[in-house]
């Protein structure tokens, strides 16, 4: 009876590392500290980004909804959607997560949530460092990180090939339209964005670069003076 006792009390302390580690405290990008006591059986995404890292980590099965602009990989499309922003509590409550990552401006209303154990968690990313850090976070959170680390070290290497080649090319002057639901005033990505990173590393020069926000909008008349080489529509296309 005394062994047996000793090998549960071991699967026990073996199920995630050490009796400490069953309870992972993890620190999100609002600098939240987040504890949760477990391993998350039921996740809700409510960012694209966070989609495609759970998919790209395996996780796909956890995932019992996404917000509605999760498209990719094409199987994120069949997942039940709820709005990003001013979300339904009672809609999320229905899916019976144990965990909903979600980003600046959505995850407020969610946060009362949190007294019945549903954890939040913020992500937005605003550089490629804070990209590497989310994907090993939730990497450590779906217990596949040896599958984050790999995932990290093969985009770091793609980066680097992609730097390496533009050292010498031409600089065009870009404009990448973020979000078009206002034709006249589409959102592009300004500085403190990745995507302004992106643009940077990628041998071009954002237009956007200096506007006063993040994410500001251009008017047409905005955007015909500021005469880019390249206009990429990340979003006016999309079904």
């Amino acid at each position: 009876m005394k062994r047996l006792a000793i090998l549960l009390c071991w699967i026990a302390l073996s199920w995630w590392g050490t009796a400490d580690a069953a309870f992972l405290t993890v620190v999100d990008n609002a600098g939240r500290s987040v504890t949760l006591d477990g391993p998350p059986k039921r996740i809700i995404a409510l960012t694209p980004g966070n989609t495609e890292i759970l998919f790209a980590l395996g996780a796909e099965d956890r995932i019992v909804a996404v917000d509605r602009w999760s498209d990719f990989p094409p199987a994120a499309k069949a997942k039940p959607q709820v709005a990003p922003f001013n979300p339904s509590l009672e809609q999320i409550v229905r899916f019976n997560p144990d965990l909903i990552l979600s980003t600046y401006g959505s995850a407020e209303p969610l946060l009362p949530l949190e007294r019945q154990g549903i954890r939040v968690m913020i992500f937005a990313p605003r550089t490629l460092d804070d990209i590497y850090r989310n994907i090993l976070v939730i990497g450590r959170i779906v217990d596949a990180e040896a599958r984050a680390e790999g995932l990290v070290r093969a985009m770091r290497q793609r980066m680097t090939a992609v730097v390496a080649k533009v050292g010498d090319a031409p600089r065009p002057k870009v404009f990448i339209e973020f979000d078009g639901s206002d034709p006249s005033r589409p959102f592009t990505a300004g500085p403190g964005s990745f995507i302004d990173v992106l643009i940077r590393l990628a041998g071009g020069i954002n237009v956007a670069a200096h506007s006063r926000t993040t994410w500001p909008q251009f008017s047409l008349e905005e955007l015909i003076r500021a005469d880019p080489d390249l206009i990429i529509l990340s979003d006016a296309l999309a079904p």
